[in-house]
Formats: structure tokens, sequence, C-alpha cells
């Protein structure tokens, strides 16, 4: 629940308001002053301003220049007006303003949105708040209005530069950022190409007070993923980041479609291949260590065939989620096809990963499902990686393993 103070000299207006905000769950004081609202702010926690221009001892600027002598907290404010001016915008703008809101647009459904937006707990507003953030502008101003845009919407992770060495230079990776055009130093454009080179998959928002087609092209072909229009407000700034990292999650959800196994989330058999032949290119190079061990549900067949092919698809899921949870962070486990997997073991020798395999083995066979008299055993092949040789070579040992175990009464293991 937010803590919300409203200044507005209208008694009328005031109590609208305080309907509206309760309405939608949260605490609100309403003041009609300048000096009854500081004198406020000096003794009680605010978590948000919601501010009219004129007040009977002052305005909505005299006020927000004398909030810093009333808290140290630095509080978002809000400005709801009758009046609209692009200059007006851009001076309150240019005070650190996060909203700017007309009186004529004030409806109990535009603020349940406004506040929605603060507390939102979908999977994409909390993807948001957990993302790394750089902002590079050298305005203390706008850097002031970023900052309290991103404090008030939950961010948790954010960096903010002054000039593009600073950040270029600090080492560190971000999944946001947000890039002025006109800089010291270097072009916006110029920050932007360099961010690209390093940070192929970062999302990367210009920031221009010009709206002409060259420099909004300049910035597009630089690797930007889209530009805001300064001065903008904190609806704009978070519309933008959200259209962009909802953007990004079908982009890496696309990706994982493309190398995962859709029944059961494992990397696909064509995936598996190539990073067993990344790995196996290591052992040439470097003579580290690989081992591999093939998998094989016994009896699939007859699993499928008696109890049908649903019960199969729990079983095939059921293992994979076994052998998941057998595994590093560092190994990588794949279907192979049908009911087999391959599951590779980096850094690890023939002996240790016996025991993983044995430890998925025991694992399978404890599994209880649904339907009834339904229980499974797996049978599997180690083998370890020999320098020089190829990843086919070394499929086929594992293989040939597997099929020992198989001959020798399944449920079992062979190295």
């Amino acid at each position: 629940m937010l803590q919300i103070l409203h200044v507005d000299r209208s008694e009328l207006f005031r109590k609208v308001m305080q309907e509206i905000i309760l309405r939608c769950g949260h605490s609100v004081k309403s003041v009609a002053t300048k000096q009854e609202a500081l004198a406020y702010i000096a003794q009680q926690s605010v978590d948000l301003i919601i501010t009219a221009m004129e007040f009977n001892d002052g305005d909505a600027e005299s006020f927000i220049l004398d909030l810093p002598q009333a808290s140290k907290k630095d509080i978002p404010v809000v400005v709801v007006t009758s009046n609209d001016s692009l200059e007006l915008r851009e001076r309150l703008f240019s005070l650190g303003v996060v909203d700017y809101i007309l009186k004529s647009e004030v409806n109990e459904d535009h603020f349940k949105h406004f506040f929605a937006t603060l507390s939102a707990e979908d999977e994409l507003s909390r993807f948001m708040r957990d993302m790394r953030v750089a902002i590079l502008d050298d305005s203390p101003i706008i850097l002031k209005v970023v900052h309290r845009i991103l404090d008030m919407n939950g961010f948790r992770f954010a960096d903010f530069y002054v000039t593009p060495r600073e950040l270029l230079e600090s080492g560190k990776a971000y999944d946001l950022y947000l890039v002025d055009m006109v800089l010291p130093e270097l072009t916006g454009d110029k920050v932007i190409m360099d961010i690209r080179v390093h940070q192929p998959n970062s999302i990367i928002i210009g920031m221009s007070q010009f709206t002409g087609e060259k420099s909004i092209t300049t910035l597009l072909m630089a690797g930007a993923d889209d530009y805001i229009h300064k001065p903008f407000d904190a609806a704009s700034l978070i519309s933008r980041i959200k259209i962009n990292v909802r953007s990004y999650q079908y982009k890496k959800r696309l990706e994982l479609m493309a190398v995962t196994d859709g029944l059961t989330g494992l990397y696909n058999h064509r995936f598996i291949f190539e990073r067993l032949e990344e790995e196996t290119a290591k052992v040439a190079r470097y003579g580290r260590l690989l081992s591999i061990i093939m998998l094989d549900i016994d009896n699939f067949k007859q699993v499928n065939d008696t109890f049908g092919h649903r019960a199969g698809d729990e079983v095939i899921l059921s293992v994979a989620h076994a052998i998941m949870a057998s595994l590093r962070k560092t190994d990588v486990a794949g279907r192979y096809g049908g009911e087999e997997f391959l599951v590779l073991l980096p850094e690890t020798d023939l002996k240790a990963a016996h025991i993983v395999a044995e430890k998925i083995r025991n694992t399978v066979a404890l599994l209880q499902f649904e339907t009834k008299d339904l229980a499974v055993t797996i049978s599997a092949g180690v083998a370890e990686a020999e320098k020089g040789e190829s990843f086919e070579a070394l499929i086929n040992r594992a293989d040939a393993k597997l099929y020992t175990a198989k001959r020798n009464g399944k449920n079992r293991v062979e190295s």
C-alpha cells in the first residue's frame, strides 16, 4: 500500500482524489497548502506526492524545489493541472517530476492503472525489477528523473553514469541500457555501437531531444532497439521499457524452443550433439576431462502398450526430472531420441561418471506414478573421452556399454 500525499487548494478536488486513492487501496493525506505539505513530509513517510500547479501560498515549482529541505528521501512527484503546453511539461520535467496528468483525464480507471503499474506483480513486471540497468546522460536532472521513475516502479539494480568513459570502462554488463544521444567525449550512437559489440543481447534504448528522422535512423543503425524523446514522463518510459522487455522475452523463448525438447524441457537431439562436439574439442585441444552417459528406459514399448501413450509421456517426463535432479549446473542433459537420453559431464572421469549414472538409476527406480502398478527402470552406458577421439566414436562406445547393460539384465550401469 502506497502512502500518498495530495496537495490541492480545491476542497472538492481533494475529496474526489481522496475517494479515488482509497478505492484503489492506498493511504492518502490531503492538504491545501504548500506549508502544510512540507510540514507533513518532515514528520511522516511519503511514497508519492500528487500535487496541483498552484496553491494559495505558492506553486508546484517552489514546492518541488523546497522538498529536499523537508525530507532526505527522494519522493516522486506527479503534477495534476488544467493547463498543458510543451514549455510547461519541459519545465516540470526539468525539476524532476515523474508524471504529468491533465485534470480532464483524472478518473478512477486512470489512477487504478497508474497505481497498478507501480505495484504490479505480473511475470513481466517482476522480470523487469530484477534487470540490471545502466543510465548514461550528462544531465543531472534527467538522471534524477529516471532514478525516481525506476525507483517508483521497483527496479532494484540501476547504475547512473555522466560520461561515456565511466560506463564503458566500468567493466559491468547490463540487461538494459538507456543512453543519451548528445554526450561529452563520444556521441550516443558511438557509445551504442560499442555496447552492442560487447553486449549483443542487451536492450538498448536511446534518449534524444531531437525527433528528426535522421537522428532516429542514426540511433537505430548504431544498434539501439528503440528510442524515447526527451522530456518523458514515467508512463512513457516504463511503456517503452515494457515493450522492449516483452520482445526480449519472446526472442529468448523462441531461442529456447529451438534447442529444447517440447515434452521434457531438456536439450533436443541437435543441440546436445552440438554441445558434445564442443566438449570433445576441448578434450582434444586442452586435454580436459569429459565423460558421457547414454541412458535408456527399460521395456518402454511395454509401458506404452500396457498403460497407453499418456502414461508413456509421464514416464519420459519423470525420468527427465530425475536426471536433472542428479546433475550439477555445469552438466548438460538432452533427449537423444524416444526413450533415450544423453548426459555430458565436463571435468569428470569415468569413475565419477559411473557414480552419477548409478545415482540417476536409483532415483528412477524409486519413482512413483499416478498410474497404478506402473514402475520403470533405466539402463546406462558410461564412457570417458580419449584425447583425439571424435564425438561420434565416444557416442558409439557409450552406446555399446548401454547395450551391454541391457544384455546383462537391465536396470544397471556399465562403464
